[in-house]
């Protein structure tokens, strides 16, 4: 399924509703996708998945009208330019601590002028093709956003994101909460003021502000002050809410007529 470039899409300001996904499973990106989530990020950062099997899930992704983000582990270049050629239509680029580590980031991701990654135009990203525009095409398509969930991210966040061709900031609640001193409370009073400074921080670039969301309650609540990409909950944590409201029903009370 063709879906328009998410840059064009981010650029947008439509809010986009994904969910991470760290089960390295085609049939459970598909569920993402049928279920009507805009977006899949494969968390290769937490998740179970090697190298061989992300092409796969980007192909089930696009193939359900998912667009399919990557979580990197970290901010090397090789990372994001693996994710990239799989096929990403974006990388979300985990524990950005400085400007200088978020200006080489945003380069990996960018080829020249724009930036260094490295250049292969036979890859799945470049349909296999060898063609020299893809490298321009790819510029103008493929989302990067910088992860701002520590002490550092927040320090330089202001200058983080005048950096040029930055699509947005991801920001990380859990490990900002950590950072903060009030581990997992990602809604204290003092991790929400630091998001809401991340926001306005995007806003005034108009970039993308992004975020987790443990629950949908929680993106509604961000989307209303200026988030446009809430990644909500994590696969495995909505199978098992599902699996455990299937037995708590089951075994509540008699059951009724047979069909």
């Amino acid at each position: 399924m063709s879906l328009p470039a998410l840059r064009e899409r981010l650029k947008s300001g439509v809010p986009l509703v994904a969910t991470f996904s760290i089960i390295p499973s085609v049939e459970v990106v598909e569920l993402i996708g049928l279920a009507g989530f805009d977006a899949v990020i494969l968390d290769i950062e937490h998740g179970a998945h090697g190298s061989e099997a992300l092409g796969p899930l980007i192909l089930a992704a696009r193939a359900r009208g998912l667009y399919p983000l990557v979580r990197v582990r970290s901010s090397e270049p090789t990372e994001i330019a693996a994710a990239l050629d799989a096929g990403a239509a974006g990388v979300i680029v985990p524990q950005i601590g400085s400007l200088a580590e978020a200006e080489k980031a945003v380069r990996a991701a960018r080829f020249a002028p724009d930036g260094n990654r490295g250049a292969n135009p036979f890859v799945r990203a470049a349909d296999y093709s060898g063609r020299l525009e893809w490298f321009a095409e790819a510029n103008r398509d493929v989302a990067v956003l910088l992860m701002i969930e520590g002490q550092g991210g927040l320090a330089d966040a202001e200058h983080i994101v005048k950096l040029p061709h930055l699509d947005g900031i991801f920001i990380g609640p859990m490990d900002l909460s950590h950072a903060l001193g009030v581990p997992g409370e990602m809604a204290h009073p003092e991790v929400v003021s630091a998001i809401r400074l991340v926001i306005a921080a995007c806003k005034a670039e108009g970039i993308t502000a992004g975020i987790f969301a443990g629950t949908p309650e929680a993106a509604k609540r961000w989307f209303g002050e200026g988030v446009s990409l809430a990644g909500v909950g994590v696969d495995t944590g909505h199978l098992l809410a599902a699996l455990r409201g299937v037995v708590a029903a089951t075994k509540a009370g008699q059951g009724g007529p047979l069909p």
